[in-house]
């Protein structure tokens, strides 16, 4: 869970966006995070309290003067692990660039005692974009506060422009970076390899196997986190690209391949955690076989060893592969390791519960090429992710 042991405080400001506070509310909690609500009042027209109320079931804050506790509870919620302040409306912004605290929300970050408040803005494209806005963001970003960019498109007043909510899923990710990234990739160019390759036979059919993509995701999202810039070459998955992270989509083993090349000299990490299919037909055809025509056998290739060809290219770059085997596992990753040139190869055995492909989870063993090892046991692909990573550039300095 992203926010596992976290107390979080939710700013929601007068923004008609406010109503998707309770599905970001839910998502936050979710993730592990104790979450408290502060409202302004502007934005109690477009959500009722209670609505928040019901989801944290904790008393939701509006006013500085409620009750006999008021003197300090902006104290009080500034020793929270984080604010997030969504959405953000020009208002707020300006009164916070400007050290002005006249209601409980802007009293809170500026009494936050770490400093960690995040905010995702939504308003109008016009007021997003007046200089005044642009300069007080500038101003907030100058001394460390965090803007999650708002998304273009269709806006409620049907304008079109910069101006909407980020996506909910981003706003989550980007403050959990903002939160625990603690800039171990800093200035690195990683490279993330996820999901299967399909390998086709004709327009239809393919040979593939059952990799989500989940952990190389994982990877792409933990390196972005630790402040790399992030490269995910990606066989097919559902999964959505991690944000600010540059994807490229591909099919095949070879599509893969080429894609890989392109970033030899060039990488500083190289996660090697797709799912590369060994074999491809050894033709294909350009529409779909009829049933009729299909033979008894297939002809098949090895394809190229994806991981090898990078490394008798780039003999510098730290290369991170990955090894899914049953029997023997241990002996065949370190083998895997050194035929390849890898400095690290991470073991899984799918036979293991909650190891195996589609997983939300995984539990691995580490090897690095100078013998050490490392055991990870069973948790969430994103836990894994952490530790690997942590683990691998910890060796590396």
């Amino acid at each position: 869970m992203l926010f596992e042991n976290n107390s979080l405080v939710l700013g929601v400001t007068g923004s008609i966006a406010a109503y998707k506070s309770a599905l970001l509310t839910r998502q936050l909690i979710k993730e592990g995070a104790e979450v408290r609500v502060v409202m302004s009042k502007a934005a109690t027209h477009f959500i009722t309290p209670l609505t928040l109320n019901t989801l944290t079931g904790k008393d939701v804050y509006i006013e500085m003067f409620a009750d006999d506790n008021a003197g300090t509870r902006h104290i009080e919620l500034g020793k929270a692990n984080g604010i997030l302040v969504a959405p953000a409306t020009a208002n707020l912004i300006a009164r916070v660039a400007n050290g002005i605290a006249d209601d409980l929300l802007s009293a809170i970050i500026l009494a936050s005692e770490n400093g960690k408040v995040a905010f995702a803005p939504a308003m109008n494209v016009n007021m997003y974009n007046n200089p005044v806005t642009q300069e007080n963001i500038a101003a907030l970003k100058e001394i460390g506060y965090r803007f999650i960019e708002p998304e273009e498109g269709e806006l409620a007043c049907g304008d079109q422009g910069t101006g909407r909510l980020a996506d909910l899923e981003v706003i989550v990710e980007e403050f959990h970076r903002y939160l625990h990234g603690q800039n171990r990739l800093a200035c690195k160019n990683v490279v993330v390899t996820a999901g299967p390759t399909r390998e086709f036979l004709d327009q239809v059919r393919f040979i593939s196997n059952r990799s989500s993509g989940k952990m190389g995701y994982a990877l792409a999202n933990e390196a972005a986190k630790e402040g790399a810039s992030v490269t995910l070459i990606s066989g097919p998955s559902n999964l959505p690209a991690p944000p600010g992270v540059t994807k490229i989509s591909v099919q095949s083993a070879r599509e893969m391949q080429s894609s890989l090349m392109d970033y030899a000299g060039q990488t500083d990490y190289l996660f090697m955690a797709a799912a590369v299919e060994d074999i491809t037909p050894a033709k294909r055809d350009q529409s779909k076989i009829k049933k009729t025509s299909l033979e008894n056998s297939l002809a098949i290739e090895v394809n190229p060893d994806l991981v090898k060809n990078f490394r008798e290219n780039d003999s510098k770059a730290c290369i991170v592969g990955f090894s899914v085997e049953f029997e023997e596992g241990s002996d065949r990753s370190i083998e895997k390791m050194k035929n390849k040139g890898l400095d690290f190869v991470a073991w899984n055995n799918p036979s293991q519960k909650g190891a195996g492909f589609e997983s939300d989870t995984n539990q691995i063993v580490l090897f690095e090429n100078d013998g050490s090892r490392f055991e990870f046991p069973k948790a969430a692909k994103r836990k894994i992710a952490e530790q690997l990573i942590k683990t691998v550039v910890e060796q590396n300095d």
